[in-house]
């Protein structure tokens, strides 16, 4: 089966390369180069606390909870210095609800818990919380990814398959013959066919979603993230949940860090709007940054699809498969297997049921319908 998948950030690599690992013929085609889109400039971060506490779809919650162990598969599959469990601190201002969100995950079989300023200045001697900050979970099963070297050796890995990587192309033109999708038309006029296209283009999903006549909304959402090296003192070695701002290692010995605004939520808070500012603002909290160097600022545009990912194909317009989502870093591996398993199969995956693009678009009403409510207007 020959498919072409559009995009080569977390979801569109780890979709290519399983469709590869299962035997298709695939063509990875990304308008730069893999991963310096939004997965580059993500913060990356694999929690279940508070995630697993929220009130979402049954089939994202139940897959919310094979997260780490689809992550720990993949490790052992491609290799590599990617993934690096080292723990989260959360702040319990952090956490909506602080008390409710720990039963809940706990509940769910989540290993959490809450350490005090004691406890947490043995654990992390570079983190000096403020006065009033008096309660923390701890979570020792998480941590996060360096989604730039992750995607690299998917791409490897899919090369090595046999598969194409097309960069520094883009997608002109949707090939549909009979209401099916035929393949693609790339920039410079050339042509590929494929027996399905995969819109993995996060961002510019909406966009190329509009080559083929479907209209996706999505709220582009920008994000800062802040790249800096501590003047002296240890930097935190976990990835630090704070309150309105996450801050994880980051490769060379640097902090990345996120400015939240406000409680952890789907599409976070509002964007400080100078860095050097917000790193002060942090550097309350961690010693080690006071005075230190900022590296590298660099904003990444979160796609996030009205009422949670989209995965699947619309009923009308079979070969063309949508796959956006916020998140992209932790759900790539999760997407990749399930699109895989839809595409190649045939097979429904019933937990993405309430994921599916339809929901965009109004149902046919029945025949008559209409008329009953003319007569009644």
């Amino acid at each position: 089966m020959k498919i072409v998948v559009i995009g080569g950030g977390t979801i569109g690599a780890n979709i290519a390369y399983r469709l590869g690992v299962e035997g298709a013929d695939v063509t990875l085609i990304e308008a730069r180069a893999p991963g310096s889109g939004t997965s580059g400039a993500s913060f990356s971060w694999l929690s279940s606390f508070p995630q697993v506490s929220w009130n979402e779809d049954a089939g994202r919650a139940k897959l919310r909870l094979t997260i780490n162990e689809t992550f720990e598969a993949l490790h052992a599959e491609i290799g590599g210095e990617w993934l690096d469990w080292s723990g989260t601190i959360t702040y319990g201002a952090a956490a909506p609800d602080f008390r409710r969100s720990v039963a809940a995950c706990l509940e769910r079989g989540i290993d959490l818990r809450i350490i005090d300023r004691h406890e947490l200045a043995q654990m992390t001697p570079g983190l000096s919380p403020g006065p009033d900050d008096d309660a923390f979970v701890y979570e020792p099963r998480s941590g996060w990814v360096d989604a730039p070297a992750m995607i690299e050796r998917l791409v490897e890995a899919l090369r090595g398959r046999k598969g194409r990587v097309l960069t520094g192309r883009s997608v002109a033109a949707i090939t549909i013959k009979g209401d099916v999708v035929k393949g693609v038309v790339l920039d410079d006029g050339s042509a590929i066919e494929a027996d399905a296209v995969v819109n993995a283009a996060g961002s510019w999903a909406s966009h190329v979603s509009a080559l083929a006549g479907l209209a996706v909304p999505l709220d582009l959402v920008p994000g800062v993230m802040i790249y800096a090296r501590g003047a002296s003192g240890a930097l935190p070695e976990q990835v630090i949940n704070g309150p309105d701002w996450l801050m994880r290692p980051d490769p060379g010995g640097k902090v990345a860090i996120h400015w939240r605004g406000e409680g952890l939520t789907a599409i976070h808070g509002g964007n400080g709007s100078d860095p050097a500012a917000m790193v002060a603002d942090i550097a309350c909290h961690v010693p080690a940054l006071r005075e230190g160097a900022i590296e590298d600022v660099r904003i990444g545009i979160r796609a996030i699809p009205h009422g949670g990912p989209v995965l699947g194909a619309l009923p009308w317009l079979p070969g063309f498969y949508l796959a956006v989502s916020h998140g992209g870093v932790g759900w790539g591996p999760i997407w990749g297997r399930l699109a895989a398993t839809e595409l190649l199969k045939g097979e429904t995956v019933s937990e993405l049921s309430g994921m599916r693009p339809d929901r965009f678009y109004m149902q046919a009403a029945p025949l008559g319908r209409f008329a009953d409510d003319a007569e009644q207007v």
